[in-house]
């Protein structure tokens, strides 16, 4: 029996709760404990959450004795659970003493959940087994950097590989699960590209996630990183610092939200670009740009016009980071962020295995309330509880506080940045157990140990419902998904489906009004006012402020997907340039409540040009949503697999134009769903897929003296004698060094010579190098290449191909007996027509 478990059936015996739980090996252990300490305070819990929490406890000891039913002595005194709260959380009383029950706790198997006695639903998320199944991989040199040595995923590898090599001006869409190592594919080129100066901003759509990833990189940049709104002295002084070193560069790497970066924090992101400072413009969770629901922040949309005009400053990257990508996201994505640079999709894309999914109809919202209330008694924690309205959540707490469960909290699009922060906060340091939330709760929420997430409704689309039950099992462990849905909610979704999408009618109306107002700037653009209503009817003054102002944004971002203008950007007020506080305040005003337009379509008040170009986009966009919706339903009547219906969601078909797309395929998986359990097959997880490389132009530099002795050749040898000669021993790393300095990028070395290498301080200098153990030219970037051939071996013909089409060099180091491939009868080096040096010669010519 595990010792922590034996610890804590001592401490239930005598009643004495231990100050600090940190020893518990388990996290069900620390957070029954947390709760019981809390009794008598303002944060007690109720029976309910210590009826679950210790059910937690037992059924997690049954899955690490192999399902053998373990026991507890629990008092019968406060805060202890009662006999009829037992028996409604699964628990079974062996004994009964006067003053304490012996109990156990018998696994989940209620009967309106198809198939529950053959496969006890709790049984996978108590027993904790890891399902997901992303392997390591070697690294490049350049990661320990971050201290790592090794990628967490194929998919993290060629994402960074691709950020390091993309071109300039270009736009990379990452697609790649989570868990995979997303953030670092933006986080580790921001350190490598600022080491000697350079500022990388990354947008985070919440507070805590700036939070988290500002903890993350503590150990590697020696200032605070998150930027966020914090009315103390201390903090308004951290963000006044930040701002000062974005102004001179040094601040490098920012993570902040759209509202800060599109004010407070614009004036200093325009002088670092000013400067040349400006390393990446990222976006994390960017299909947060196309999402228009209960949550829409006019701000992600805004974000395109922002890089656009920064972009007349400077030349950076754009990154785009998101484990949901659809086809209608990739292409409102193309269109705010694909120009000027070249835009490119790299997905690494399989559906997570971690989530068993249950569905259950109830014939009323009173049988609903009843099975979630009994599921929320029987389920691990912490959990989450998702509802579409926020009436609906409201109510949902209220159910959930009369059961008895007081470790609840609240979020919904009305919650403020300080109460989701909280939220998050009592989430993680076991304050809270359960969370129920509309969609409003989930971005940038990053709670791994979440091990059940239980719909009362019915997402508007599967994308919802997907990323939702995405909540659950961040840590790669076993998650449940439970739906439980009535006849009504299929009416509210249909009803949030149909409002997402403006009509022209409105559409044109909302343009009209602003474009009426409009205000010419000298160099072109207009600026027009997003804050008017769309008529001057009653209906129309009175409506919400904030409410108008996102779908007036929403209007101009459907007109710049249809091309009849394109949302821009101008510089933010500078205090300098004006006399009074009061004249500055009102300059800010104006700069945001106004947007920057520039009209690439003369007929853009026409309603024949509405109908013509931006119905087409409106109604594309529409019967998207419909699919989504549709297969939504599909998922609900359980007819195919889940993995099918999500691969369908998540699959992006290739394209020829307007430019080149690759299809973006899904790696299948399930953790169980009700067609699985019907067939009896077995849980599946396919393998993450390798991406190739994107770039057909990919950036690279080659140093001059390189190229003078490669005089036009793109294909170079350097042949050695041998490598146990004492001048192979001194100058081969230098002539590495040499070599990286100037702009090799791949080197392909066996893994053994590369640790001899490595061992040399100033090999790679502050260079990145990419390593390889095999030259395959289909699977790596098309940049400056060497090859380091080891003696004993017969070269690949592929190493001396002359139909390679990259334009970057490749120099092959190699053996001075190497025999030609194609006759082993005579030596390479006897017939070799192009370019080659022979070691000592090459050092010599270059000064080594």
């Amino acid at each position: 029996m595990a010792d922590s478990f034996q610890e804590l059936r001592d401490i239930l015996k005598i009643g004495k709760i231990p100050a600090n739980t940190s020893q518990f090996s388990e996290a069900c252990h620390r957070r029954l404990l947390d709760a019981l300490a809390a009794a008598g305070t303002p944060d007690a819990p109720g029976m309910g959450d210590i009826a679950a929490a210790i059910r937690h406890v037992l059924r997690r000891e049954d899955e690490l004795q192999g399902g053998m039913s373990q026991t507890l002595k629990i008092p019968r005194t406060f805060p202890f659970p009662n006999r009829e709260i037992w028996q409604q959380s699964g628990i079974n009383i062996l004994v009964e003493g006067s003053d304490y029950y012996v109990i156990s706790a018998r696994p989940w198997q209620p009967n309106w959940l198809d198939f529950s006695e053959q496969y006890a639903p709790d049984k996978p998320v108590f027993k904790e087994k890891n399902r997901r199944n992303y392997e390591e991989v070697a690294g490049d040199p350049f990661l320990e950097l971050v201290d790592r040595k090794k990628y967490r995923s194929v998919g993290q590898r060629e994402a960074i590989r691709a950020v390091l090599t993309a071109p300039e001006n270009s736009t990379l869409a990452i697609n790649l699960p989570t868990g995979s190592g997303k953030s670092l594919c933006a986080q580790l080129p921001a350190l490598l590209r600022s080491q000697t100066g350079g500022v990388s901003v990354i947008v985070v759509p919440t507070t805590a996630l700036a939070i988290d990833q500002e903890r993350a990189l503590k150990p590697f940049v020696n200032h605070p990183t998150a930027y966020y709104r914090d009315e103390s002295e201390a903090g308004k002084q951290k963000r006044k610092e930040i701002r000062d070193r974005l102004r001179s560069g040094t601040q490098r790497i920012v993570f902040t939200s759209p509202e800060s970066l599109m004010n407070s924090l614009a004036p200093a992101l325009y002088k670092a670009a000013r400067l040349k400072k400006l390393r990446y413009f990222v976006i994390d969770e960017a299909h947060i740009v196309e999402q228009w629901g209960d949550d829409f922040r006019p701000a992600f949309q805004e974000l395109p016009g922002l890089r656009r005009d920064l972009l007349r400053l400077t030349s950076f990257t754009t990154l785009l980071l998101t484990a949901t990508l659809t086809e209608s996201c990739l292409d409102t994505l193309e269109t705010l962020f694909g120009k000027p640079g070249p835009f490119q999709v790299i997905s690494a894309v399989q559906l997570r295995p971690e989530p068993s999914y249950w569905f259950a109809w109830c014939q009323s919202e009173e049988i609903r309330k009843e099975r979630l209330i009994e599921a929320v008694y029987h389920l691990p924690r912490p959990l989450i509880v998702y509802a579409t309205k926020r009436e609906d959540v409201r109510r949902l707490e209220q159910d959930l506080l009369g059961a008895g469960f007081k470790r609840c909290a609240v979020m919904t699009g009305e919650s403020s940045a300080a109460e989701r922060s909280q939220l998050i906060q009592d989430l993680r340091e076991r304050r809270v157990d359960i969370v129920v939330a509309t969609s409003a709760f989930g971005l940038g929420v990053d709670q791994s140990d979440v091990r059940a997430v239980i719909h009362a409704c019915i997402p508007e689309t599967i994308d919802r419902f997907y990323q939702e039950v995405g909540r659950g099992g961040r840590d790669g462990k076993a998650a449940i998904s439970i739906a439980l849905h009535i006849t009504e909610d299929l009416k509210i979704a249909q009803y949030i489906n149909d409002k997402s999408a403006i009509t022209i009618e409105r559409g044109l109306q909302r343009w009209q009004s602003m474009f009426l107002k409009k205000e010419p700037s000298i160099d072109g653009p207009f600026r027009v006012p997003v804050n008017i209503p769309p008529s001057y009817q009653l209906a129309d003054i009175d409506m919400n402020s904030e409410q108008n102002q996102a779908w007036n944004i929403r209007t101009l971002t459907l007109m710049s997907r249809a091309g009849l203008i394109e949302m821009d950007a101008d510089r933010p007020p500078l205090r300098i340039n004006y006399k009074s506080e009061e004249d500055y305040q009102q300059a800010w005003k104006m700069h945001r409540e106004s947007r920057f337009i520039r009209i690439r379509d003369e007929s853009h008040l026409r309603k024949q040009t509405w109908e013509q170009k931006v119905e087409p986009i409106r109604q594309q966009s529409q019967n998207r949503s419909y699919k989504n919706l549709e297969l939504m339903r599909e998922a609900l009547r359980s007819e195919r697999c889940i993995s099918e219906i999500l691969a369908e969601a998540y699959t992006i078909g290739d394209r020829a134009i307007p430019e080149p797309r690759k299809m973006v395929r899904v790696s299948p998986a399930c953790g169980g769903c009700p067609v699985c359990r019907k067939n009896g097959r077995s849980l599946f997880s396919g393998i993450m897929p390798a991406p190739s490389p994107v770039w057909q132009n990919p950036k690279f530099f080659v140093g001059e003296e390189l190229e003078r002795l490669l005089a036009g050749d793109k294909l170079m040898l350097i042949f050695y004698e041998s490598m146990e000669d004492k001048s192979w021993k001194r100058k081969s790393p230098q002539v590495f060094h040499w070599l990286s300095e100037q702009g090799i990028r791949n080197l392909v070395v066996t893994h053994e010579f590369y640790s001899t290498l490595i061992k040399e301080p100033n090999l790679i200098s502050d260079a990145f190098l990419f390593l390889f153990e095999k030259y395959q030219p289909i699977l790596m970037p098309r940049i400056p290449t060497l090859i380091f051939h080891p003696p004993g071996k017969a070269i690949p013909d592929n190493y001396l191909s002359q139909n390679r089409t990259s334009d970057a060099p490749l120099i092959i180091m190699l053996p001075v007996d190497t025999p030609d491939p194609s006759r082993n009868d005579r030596k390479l080096i006897e017939i070799f027509s192009g370019k080659y040096f022979m070691f000592n010669h090459f050092c010599t010519e270059v000064n080594l």
